[in-house]
């Protein structure tokens, strides 16, 4: 991941991911008569917010490989490539890429962690 490029560490990744799902959850409340306007103004909002983050990415994506003037697609197929196996010419699209492997690693750890402590307590361990 680079420094300065937004949204794409796990956090903006996560961000991204729940903002992404709001509009189907909101879908499950309306359904059940709980939705209202004021939520889906909101979600509005979030999606606005969500479309300017993915472009100012790009754009800083676009604005740095100017400004480096080299071709940065030879490093970013190298280093994605030795990362996950599949190349790639985009910084953005790299960074974006290796975020969403780390978040899944985090999560996956996480959920790992807590079974492992659902089981110790049903076992009667600390």
């Amino acid at each position: 991941m680079f420094a300065g490029l937004p949204a794409t560490g796990i956090g903006g990744i996560f961000y991204m991911g729940l903002v992404f799902l709001m509009p189907f959850k909101e879908l499950w409340r309306a359904m059940k008569g709980e939705s209202s306007i004021e939520r889906w103004i909101f979600i509005a909002s979030r999606w606005g917010l969500f479309a300017i983050v993915i472009a100012m990415m790009w754009l800083q994506a676009a604005i740095m490989k100017w400004a480096i003037g080299a071709d940065m697609s030879k490093f970013m197929a190298a280093g994605a490539s030795a990362a996950t196996g599949a190349k790639t010419d985009s910084l953005a699209g790299a960074t974006l890429y290796l975020a969403i492997l780390s978040l899944v690693g985090v999560m996956s750890l996480v959920y790992l962690v807590r079974a492992v402590i659902v089981v110790r307590s049903a076992l009667g361990r600390r």
